[in-house]
């Protein structure tokens, strides 16, 4: 399992999810600004969000500046075209009516000051989340708590899953992925880590906990791996690693078209 940890570089974009803020920063090779595309639809009504800024010099950090005029669509494979507008935060465009259907592959086209950017990205079949628990465990510091996530893989290799836990309704600033490789076909009890085994990241009693999980795609498999990677190459004399964005056309971020579940408990 690779847990990606925020903020993490210097370009800054932040993408509004139903419940949170979800922080991601992009590490860039040159300082030439490029545009930074966040786009995510799921098999939950209105969830299309596409988030559009546009980063600075690459040896300065910023907040998300968000751009407004584009012209963004997510279209399926049969020609079906939904049109999102601009919220009343600038550079969010969303569509409330617009829900995706598992087995459909979506097109994303974003036109902006005279670019276009495109993407692919094929929503996943729904893999049942059985559970979410809490389990107690030793760690470095002693006995803590942890959630633990409850799904049986189907058999054959290419699944690929992605975790976003909140406590109280905040998020843990982890995002955690996995994909088959290990565990076809297999029942699995996945354990969602905190950022830091702190004391105040301990559960404590009354803490409400809920977790999201998405079933993706191999390429955003792939972004939040490389973008894990590039995070291990900061502390070395290496050259930063770019995510793997599945945008075409110049821009970074991705598309991903998922399918989401959700359960949550109260720790005792």
């Amino acid at each position: 399992m690779k847990n990606l940890t925020y903020p993490f570089a210097i370009a800054l974009i932040t993408f509004l999810f139903s419940s949170c803020k979800d922080v991601v920063t992009v590490e860039l090779k040159s300082a030439d600004e490029k545009y930074v595309i966040e786009a995510n639809l799921s098999n939950q009504l209105g969830s299309a969000k596409v988030a559009i800024a546009q980063t600075k010099n690459a040896n300065t950090t910023s907040g998300f500046n968000g751009e407004s005029g584009a012209i963004v669509s997510i279209t399926d494979d049969q020609g079906k075209e939904s049109r999102l507008t601009e919220s009343t935060t600038k550079g969010i465009y969303t569509d409330p009516f617009l829900k995706g259907t598992p087995g459909t592959t979506y097109t994303l086209k974003v036109e902006i000051n005279g670019q276009t950017f495109t993407s692919n990205s094929k929503m996943p079949a729904i893999v049942k989340l059985d559970a979410a628990y809490v389990i107690e465990a030793t760690a470095v510091d002693g006995k803590r708590k942890f959630t633990t996530v409850k799904f049986t893989d189907p058999v054959g290799k290419g699944n690929a899953y992605r975790f976003i836990e909140y406590r109280n309704g905040v998020y843990n600033k982890v995002i955690s992925v996995l994909n088959d490789d290990l565990i076809d076909g297999n029942v699995v009890n996945q354990t969602l880590l905190p950022k830091e085994l702190t004391e105040a990241s301990k559960y404590a009693s009354g803490d409400k906990i809920k977790v999201e999980f998405l079933t993706i795609d191999n390429p955003i498999y792939k972004y939040w791996y490389s973008t894990n990677k590039g995070i291990q190459s900061l502390g070395e004399n290496t050259t930063p690693i770019n995510p793997a964005s599945n945008i075409k056309g110049g821009a970074i971020g991705y598309f991903s078209a998922h399918t989401l579940q959700s359960k949550e408990f109260t720790i005792k």
